[in-house]
């Protein structure tokens, strides 16, 4: 549509500059919409004027009426709603005067109409457009194959591919995008991917870090991103629930591979100033290799007293146990480092002073430690000899776990022996608070058709708790093991990690409880049953087995540890209590032996 709009005192003045011809004239008023004959008066002379009068026949008021509203609705849409409606008073228009002054101009407005309803719809569709969605984006690329916003597109298909990050996910961005912005892109991290998936299915946070670190600019980085973060916080959370788990190796590579920072772990109370020294600046290669003196010997003796033994599986805490006991060497009772066990005595507590554990380790051995409980009786002191008896948890759990029948008299190396010997006992068995599957690593030997042994090889196995619980308390029944169990005062559960149950001890003995009663409700039932039976063991219970929480103490990161006697002490306490005491001869039992 032509206008003068307000261009018109202008044209009229160049109008009256010119003096065009009346043709021309005519050709001008046709031309624009809005220039009338009386615009011209005063502006051609009256000639002029008079022929154009002659020529010239005035515009249909309707027709003229109906032009200007289309007109005037073409000039103000800008929605595809409003561009409709000015289209439909177009084609009114030309419906209504097909032979109308301005019918071919109405023709080219509902061309140009038509564009601009595909360009404005277009854009509206671009700004509900859901840009994570990768089919969405693809739909919108096919209804709009000439978008203004075909390289954008094709940036946000590339991210959803990226954030998939699958095999199918980058063959089908080539598919779609063959010469696109991040083909060779999607070709490279078709060749990478399977390194990623391998790293990122094993789960190991040094690889995935490591990874992350040396492809900053990886496609899948936000995969990458996100699955490194998951990690530390789950390994955070790891750390908090079992810091013993952590070596001082692994904690140094941790921080020194950007993981955690010194700082992180301080703040979580993972680490504190006294932890981080001994980490970072004791030598631990002074303190002796605990496995080296546990001893593996069939013919292992003890002198008279009572045994105490300590039952368990593997990576229950029995050393620990066993080095709280040698920790409080002093506190109430004295171990003997001069007979069977005393190096192993003392280099548990070099590690219990100096705070660190010793690690795990695997082995068949049983290592007995002689020693004395002191008792109090009026004015005179009463000891109370024991040998603290360590079983192999290898054995322990390997032989029960195959064999329901395997007598207790053969529970490890020079398990034989002690068993079998005529000293009262007392059973301790010792349950894990923080898990219910054991997994551990036994030496598997190889034997040869004569016997001899031709190759040793490391096995790992997982063993349920409740299992070697149950068939351990089996055992007790047997007609094979009465002899032994003839002999045996007192049985009693010690769950250890105990710091992992709660804050104090009334807290730590209910979740003991709780834990016992409802997990391992069946051997515990049982073994109350058996005892209830024997009338003997447990007697001063009232044949009931006691439970006792114990932990070495406050647990950090890097195998080191902040020793708290009071577990152990109310351990030593009742051994106190169900051990004979040895009283010291009188002038007259002396004078007595003399003539017996």
């Amino acid at each position: 549509m032509n206008t003068l709009g307000p261009n018109k005192p202008i044209f009229l003045n160049q109008v009256k500059t010119q003096k065009p011809g009346v043709e021309k004239l005519i050709q001008l008023l046709k031309f624009y919409n809005d220039l009338e004959i009386e615009d011209l008066k005063g502006y051609v002379d009256d000639a002029t004027y008079s022929q154009l009068e002659e020529f010239v026949d005035p515009r249909d008021p309707t027709e003229l009426a109906a032009w200007n509203e289309a007109s005037q609705a073409y000039n103000m849409a800008t929605t595809v709603d409003a561009m409709k409606a000015a289209k439909q008073q177009l084609q009114n228009y030309i419906g209504r005067f097909p032979s109308g002054p301005c019918v071919k101009e109405a023709q080219e407005i509902i061309v140009d109409l038509d564009k601009r309803m595909l360009i404005v719809a277009e854009q509206e569709q671009w700004l509900i457009l859901d840009k994570n969605n990768y089919n969405a984006l693809l739909n919108y690329k096919n209804r709009h194959p000439e978008s203004a916003h075909l390289a954008e597109i094709d940036d946000l298909m590339w991210a959803c591919t990226c954030a998939a990050g699958k095999v199918h996910d980058f063959e089908r961005y080539l598919a779609h995008w063959p010469s696109g912005q991040h083909a060779e892109e999607a070709k490279i991290a078709l060749k990478s991917l399977s390194e990623w998936e391998r790293i990122k299915r094993e789960g190991d946070i040094f690889e995935v870090a490591l990874y992350r670190n040396e492809n900053p600019s990886s496609p899948f980085k936000q995969q990458i991103d996100l699955r490194y973060f998951d990690l530390c916080d789950l390994m955070l959370e790891k750390m908090k629930k079992k810091p013993w788990e952590f070596s001082s190796d692994e904690t140094m590579r941790l921080i020194n591979d950007g993981i955690y920072t010194k700082w992180t772990l301080m703040d979580e109370g993972l680490i504190t100033e006294w932890s981080w020294d001994i980490m970072t600046n004791f030598d631990r290669s002074m303190l002796p290799n605990i496995q080296d003196l546990q001893q593996s010997d069939p013919y292992i003796t003890v002198p008279e007293g009572t045994d105490v033994y300590l039952f368990g599986t593997p990576g229950t805490g029995k050393t620990c146990l066993l080095m709280g006991l040698t920790g409080a060497n002093g506190f109430g009772y004295t171990l003997n480092m001069k007979v069977g066990g005393g190096q192993y005595a003392s280099a548990l507590q070099q590690y219990i002073h100096t705070g660190i554990t010793p690690g795990s380790t695997f082995g068949s051995f049983v290592t007995a430690i002689n020693g004395t409980v002191n008792e109090q009786k009026r004015n005179e002191v009463v000891p109370h000899p024991i040998n603290l008896v360590e079983m192999s948890g290898e054995e322990f759990a390997t032989r029960i776990a195959d064999n329901q029948e395997v007598s207790l008299a053969d529970m490890g190396t020079g398990a034989t022996n002690l068993m079998q010997n005529d000293n009262r006992k007392v059973f301790f068995i010792i349950v894990d608070a923080t898990t219910e599957n054991v997994k551990f690593q036994y030496v598997e030997k190889i034997q040869d058709a004569e016997g001899n042994i031709i190759e040793e090889r490391i096995r790992r196995r997982n063993i349920s708790q409740l299992d070697i619980l149950n068939k351990f308390v089996s055992l007790f029944v047997l007609p094979e093991n009465q002899d032994i169990m003839s002999k045996v005062d007192a049985i009693h559960f010690v769950v250890t990690k105990a710091d992992t149950l709660g804050d104090n001890q009334e807290e730590r003995l209910n979740n003991a409880y709780n834990l016992l009663t409802t997990r391992y409700m069946g051997p515990v039932q049982m073994l109350k049953d058996y005892c209830q039976r024997t009338r003997r063991i447990n007697l001063s219970s009232n044949y009931k087995p006691l439970v006792f929480t114990f932990s070495l103490g406050k647990f950090y990161l890097g195998d080191i540890f902040s020793f708290d006697n009071t577990e152990t002490l109310q351990i030593i306490d009742v051994i106190r209590k169900v051990t004979m005491g040895k009283r010291q001869d009188t002038f007259w039992t002396k004078l007595t032996k003399m003539f017996n």
